[in-house]
Formats: C-alpha cells, sequence, structure tokens
C-alpha cells in the first residue's frame, strides 16, 4: 500500500475550506494537491479537486451568508 500524505492533507484542507477561511485553505489544499501531483500518489488528484470544489463552495457558501446577513 501507498502512502499518500500530501494527498490526505490536500483533501483535509478542501473539506476545511468548505466551512472555515476558503481563501486560506482552500489554496493550502491544491498546494499540496500540487506537490502530491508531482509525487505521483495515487489520490492526488481526488485532492486537488475536493480543494478546488472547497474553495469555490466555500467562497459562494460564504457570499451567500454574509450577503443574506445584510439585507434587512
Amino acid at each position: 500500500m501507498q502512502k499518500s500524505p500530501f494527498s490526505i492533507v490536500a483533501i483535509i484542507f478542501g473539506v476545511v475550506a468548505l466551512f472555515f477561511c476558503p481563501p486560506l485553505f482552500g489554496v493550502l489544499g491544491l498546494v499540496f494537491g500540487g506537490i502530491a501531483k508531482s509525487k505521483d500518489e495515487p489520490l492526488a488528484v481526488t485532492g486537488l479537486i475536493v480543494a478546488g470544489a472547497g474553495l469555490a463552495l466555500g467562497m459562494v457558501l460564504g457570499f451567500l451568508v454574509f450577503s443574506s446577513m445584510s439585507t434587512p
């Protein structure tokens, strides 16, 4: 069984980015996913997808929450 530490970190950061500070954790997830891809880890593509989705969906979710809070 191959180890995939950078891929797993990218997946975790992608999930965290969905709920907390998407620009920070999403970008970190993409960086770790890129490192995993360069090291040919088996879960690298999954890490990149989860990090990208966490970044995008987290930003949309944050925008919706904050825009609904500012409307009277």
